[in-house]
């Protein structure tokens, strides 16, 4: 019923009899219902208001509350009812009815949970003859007395047909969610034991769901895993929630890895359960550890790649540190690293493809892998490069021996397509004991050790010591300061007169070389910086350096000759051209942009390149050469007669020179020697030179038939100038006649008339090394 109906609004008569059946009826309500009031405030409103008292309780009421009826009357509401939120007064309004959930206590302190729907009653005359009713003071008049204020609060318990009704269209629509639900779900109600799977877990592990009841799921768990599983579930039914991966065996046998969320639940008149999801992260897990094995293996070789070699160092590194003895500066060797670096494997993949220097790798990879003890291991970094971990290595001689292993593995030769490969390394090893550093470190003392290997002639091995880690650092020193000095414009350029040979020679032109003085180490022997300026990537700058300060020289010499301050300017400048600047992208066209910054004409520049230059790439060198030479630049074969096929190209390419190479004509004031099986008492004869006095004729004599001008480099002696007169070269240049000279002096020696007189004797510099 709704407790509205118990009165008539305002000043509206109600019939006793009326009045009557109207508490009959509150009184049979299977709901609880409460009659409370309040004292108004007195008349000048300095009495605080009263606690809401109850005045009337149904039967209801007095079981919901465990107490009985005829005691209810005069208790303070507030030691009844807690709302759930806000003050109890709150919730009892004039104006209208409100509805608030609150927590109902009973005689023995136990908390209901209920909802209750407030309703103010309007004043009303008193209702004689109303029959008497438990827990009523009186008579039905007294609950609406003018004085009071009155509510009637009728509570919806747990255990009502609606509560029952909501409760099960609840527990209908969890059950149909978890039923459909594609993730994977288990409910147990008390324990380990199952009372609900939904059709996802039954599918995952192709079981029906009777199989699963109970503790039928059990069995479905990977054997290794199940101790690990009911530690879970002991954690969960104890109140604390639990997340774990684990293995379940499918119907065909099939093994999944699943990850399950255990949460606790209390299901009333059962005890402790639980619910859980498992999600199937098979498919995720391959794909991240497929992911990972990727980031640290090399795809080609399958090794361990740079990222786990790294890893694996900075594993040991602290292991070695803490190996240190007492009292000991520095602990003893135990293992080292050794890096194996293929010579001259960009031959193998330019003659025949990377199809077979990938061949070449793998098998490489086999061979180091095979070969190395148990513990140790083989990495591919990258390139041509492996770094082979050895562990325990206590002596010189276990060093020695690890590295003659790895080499004598490498060296055996490969068969790629039918062909037989020699294949040569060089091995750097270094030693973990001492003050080793970082990984990274590491691996740079390796490859300064293998980098010595190398220079030493190769198909060796080196280990890292005081001595070459200073040469080391001195040379990281030098192309530090050497890249500083050229951004500076601190490398000068000095030149060297090519003239026509004799007692008094005249200069024809003259060649740009590039020369440093450090301020802290003095002149640097071209000889050390400029390999070290090759290995670090400064000769493209190196050479657009000397090119634009030689560019801007003989625009100064020659504007001197115009206005009569200079007798003669050189004809050209020569500029030595690296193979890396020759075939980088754009070069003939800063080579135009340089000159015509300047102010000198294309033909005013001579480019020598090297036969090594021109070897590396042919066709691209011949092109770029083509496109200077008709703009009318000059080229010049530098060394000539070094290289592997001098003939073959010079046909094909714009040349203008030739420059015999220097150590043919070191040997040409050299007296011939016997040759052996010679006629005895036969006379070798007074010729001078013996085959490099051929090397050099002929030389002449080819560039006489193709139209070429010759210059012999390096003469530093009467006797060589004189056989090359002999032999008709036109042009020289060495320490006979000049040393490179710095600008100022060469402008001197112009200003004389470009003559200079044939020493006697030729005084060394002083240069620093390397």
């Amino acid at each position: 019923m709704d407790p509205e109906d118990l009165w008539r609004p305002a000043g509206a008569a109600t019939p006793p009899e009326v009045a009557a059946a109207l508490l009959h009826l509150a009184s049979a309500q299977p709901h609880p219902v409460l009659v409370v009031s309040r004292p108004a405030d007195d008349v000048h409103g300095r009495v605080p208001r009263e606690a809401p008292r109850v005045r009337w309780a149904n039967a209801a009421a007095a079981e919901l509350l465990a107490v009985a009826a005829d005691a209810l009357p005069e208790l303070a509401l507030t030691r009844l009812l807690r709302p759930a939120a806000g003050a109890l007064g709150d919730h009892l309004r004039r104006e209208r009815h409100t509805r608030f959930a609150a927590t109902a206590t009973t005689s023995s302190g136990e908390a209901r949970a209920c909802e209750l729907v407030a309703w103010p009653v309007p004043a009303a005359p008193a209702l004689p003859g109303a029959p008497a009713t438990p827990g009523a003071p009186g008579a039905l008049g007294a609950l609406g007395a003018p004085a009071e204020e009155c509510w009637v609060l009728q509570g919806a318990l747990p255990g009502d047909a609606r509560a029952d009704a909501a409760l099960r269209a609840a527990e209908e629509r969890f059950a149909t969610l978890a039923r459909s639900s594609p993730v994977a779900t288990i409910v147990s109600d008390v324990g380990a034991r199952l009372s609900h799977v939904n059709d996802a877990f039954a599918a995952l592990t192709g079981r029906s769901a009777a199989e699963l009841h109970g503790t039928g799921w059990l069995d479905c768990v990977v054997e290794e895993e199940r101790a690990a599983v009911v530690e879970a579930v002991t954690h969960v039914l104890a109140g604390r929630p639990v997340t774990l991966d684990t293995r379940l065996r499918t119907a065909t046998g099939q093994v999944r890895w699943v990850h399950v969320r255990f949460a606790p639940s209390r299901t009333p008149g059962y005890g402790a359960g639980f619910i859980a999801t498992v999600e199937d992260v098979t498919d995720r897990l391959a794909r991240e550890h497929r992911l990972a094995y990727q980031a640290q293996h090399d795809l080609l070789t399958g090794l361990p790649n740079r990222l786990a070699l790294l890893e694996h160092l900075a594993g040991l590194l602290p292991a070695a540190e803490g190996s240190r003895p007492p009292g000991a500066e520095h602990p003893a060797p135990r293992a080292g690293v050794l890096m194996v670096d293929l010579d001259d494997f960009k031959t193998v993949n330019d003659g025949l493809g990377p199809e077979a220097g990938d061949a070449v790798l793998v098998e490489v990879a086999r061979r180091l892998a095979a070969t190395v003890r148990a513990g140790d291991l083989v990495t591919r970094p990258g390139g041509d490069e492996f770094v082979v971990v050895c562990h325990d290595l206590p002596d010189a001689d276990a060093v020695a021996a690890a590295a003659r292993r790895v080499l004598d593995t490498v060296s055996a030769p490969v068969e790629v397509n039918g062909l037989r490969l020699d294949v040569v390394a060089s091995v750097g090893v270094v030693l973990l004991g001492g003050p080793s550093g970082t990984p990274d470190e590491l691996l740079r003392d390796a490859g300064i050790a293998t980098h010595e290997a190398k220079a030493a002639g190769g198909g060796r091995w080196a280990l890292l010591d005081d001595e070459v880690r200073r040469r080391a650092r001195r040379a990281l020193r030098l192309v530090a300061d050497l890249r500083e000095a050229l951004a500076r414009g601190a490398v000068d350029v000095h030149y060297q007169p090519i003239v026509r040979p004799g007692p008094v020679a005249e200069v024809l032109s003259v060649e740009a070389l590039c020369r440093w003085r450090h301020p802290e180490l003095g002149p640097v022997d071209p000889g050390t910086f400029v390999p070290l300026a090759e290995r670090a990537g400064l000769v493209p700058a190196l050479d657009a350096h000397v090119l634009a300060v030689a560019c801007r020289d003989l625009a100064g010499w020659r504007a001197a000759e115009r206005s009569g301050e200079l007798p003669r300017a050189p004809r050209w400048v020569a500029v030595n051209v690296s193979a890396v600047t020759l075939s980088a992208e754009g070069f003939a066209d800063s080579v135009r942009r340089t000159a015509a910054g300047a102010g000198v004409q294309l033909s005013d520049l001579c480019l020598e390149v090297t036969e090594t230059a021109l070897a590396s790439d042919l066709r691209a060198c011949r092109e770029v050469l083509e496109e200077l030479r008709r703009d009318g630049a000059r080229v010049a074969v530098d060394d000539f007669g070094t290289g592997y096929s001098s003939l073959a190209y010079l046909k094909d390419l714009p040349v203008d020179h030739l420059k015999v190479d220097r150590s043919f004509v070191r040997d040409l004031d050299a007296r011939p020697r016997p040759r052996p099986g010679a006629v005895p008492g036969a006379r070798p004869g007074d010729q001078r030179g013996g085959p490099a006095r051929a090397v050099a004729a002929a030389v002449v004599s080819l560039a006489r038939t193709l139209g070429l001008g010759v210059v012999a480099e390096g003469v530093e002696t009467p006797e060589q100038d004189a056989v090359l007169a002999e032999l008709g070269c036109e042009a020289v240049q060495g320490y006979l006649y000049s040393r490179p000279l710095e600008p100022a002096a060469l402008l001197a020696l112009l200003r004389s008339g470009g003559r200079i007189e044939r020493p006697a004797a030729v005084p060394a510099p002083r240069t620093v090394t390397a």
